[in-house]
């Protein structure tokens, strides 16, 4: 059964260290968790092909893109912890109430794009950082 990405939302820890605790708004639409697990090449002398065990995973980058707001708390925390270089708490809630929460680092919270008859729109690129709690 396919779940709607309507009704998804983001929150980023701002006030409570390492929980998520305020919304992120203006999302327009996400994608990630794009990662994969290293390999690790085990093939010897002895083998008759490339042989591998997987690795760490690594669970890659999340990238947003949203409607600009210079007055949405979420959006000023995505911002401020990309110049400040450091990490943040980020939790999706999606709308069968299952989440995802994760460390990321923000590496770009600042691109803009816009054209004639068009909003304003922004990106933002974050990287996860160790694992993701799936609830």
């Amino acid at each position: 059964m396919a779940i709607k990405a309507q009704g998804s939302s983001l929150e980023i820890d701002a006030t409570t260290p390492a929980t998520a605790d305020v919304a992120i708004g203006g999302i327009k639409s996400f994608s990630g968790f794009d990662g994969e697990a290293s390999e690790i090449d085990t093939t010897d002398l002895d083998s008759t092909a490339k042989e591998f065990i997987l690795g760490l995973v690594d669970n890659g980058n999340i990238g947003l893109e949203f409607f600009p707001n210079y007055s949405d708390s979420g959006q000023d925390d995505l911002r401020a912890n990309a110049i400040a270089g450091t990490s943040c708490t980020i939790k999706f809630t999606f709308p069968d109430t299952s989440t995802a929460t994760f460390t990321a680092y923000v590496k770009n919270a600042h691109s803009l794009s816009g054209s004639v008859d068009a909003a304003l729109e922004g990106s933002a690129s974050l990287r996860i950082s160790g694992a993701v709690t799936w609830a």
